[in-house]
């Protein structure tokens, strides 16, 4: 299983301008990164899970996840994407701390912090945490645990970057620093270049 984890600072956490994706907080990065992660030619990656962190006005936090094991219905374009999140966003408005709620099919919206995300993932069995960072080994160089069984975990911050207090937690629930590549790489290329290197690996 491959996941990622956006944290999106300024990105709206209640109903938003679908038709102004830039200005609501970068919603057209998110969507990016989201289609990036989902999709490849012709069919969806069902080996992937994104959870993407919203931290803007004015419900926050809240976390959408896609699935995609189980996702159906959902065009890879911006502007689709957008609407998923918005609707997502609009059911989950009364949600309470903790709390979750399917939204369709292989969506998911919670309320929930990005710390206490990692803080779940870092404790799952076989799975490995890894923030995506220019002082990190290179991804080409790193030996991945493979297979159905193991759970690689990919930590993307957004325009924003990550927050320094993030970065610690992150040190302390040991992620691995992992580098893309000798160029700075916008979020939304990374799932790409993530999921190229794990491709090769996985089927030669």
């Amino acid at each position: 299983m491959r996941e990622f984890i956006l944290l999106a600072l300024k990105a709206p956490t209640s109903e938003f301008d679908i038709n102004n994706l830039k200005e609501a907080g970068r919603m057209d990065t998110v969507c990016r990164t989201i289609s990036n992660a989902m999709f490849v030619s012709m069919h969806l990656r069902n080996d992937t899970n994104i959870h993407v962190c919203l931290n803007g006005p004015s419900d926050s936090p809240k976390i959408v996840s896609f699935y995609g094991e189980s996702l159906v219905g959902m065009d890879f374009d911006e502007k689709a994407i957008a609407e998923v999140i918005n609707n997502a966003l609009i059911l989950g408005k009364n949600l309470a701390l903790g709390e979750e709620k399917e939204v369709q099919l292989g969506v998911k919206v919670s309320k929930k912090a990005f710390e206490t995300l990692v803080k779940e993932k870092s404790e799952e069995k076989n799975t490995m945490l890894f923030y995506l960072d220019e002082k990190g080994e290179d991804i080409r160089e790193f030996r991945f645990g493979l297979g159905k069984d193991k759970n690689n975990v990919f930590i993307l911050g957004d325009f924003k970057g990550v927050p320094k207090n993030t970065e610690k937690l992150l040190k302390r629930l040991e992620a691995k620093k992992l580098i893309l590549g000798p160029v700075m790489l916008f979020a939304s290329h990374c799932p790409i270049i993530v999921h190229n290197e794990l491709d090769r690996r996985e089927y030669g």
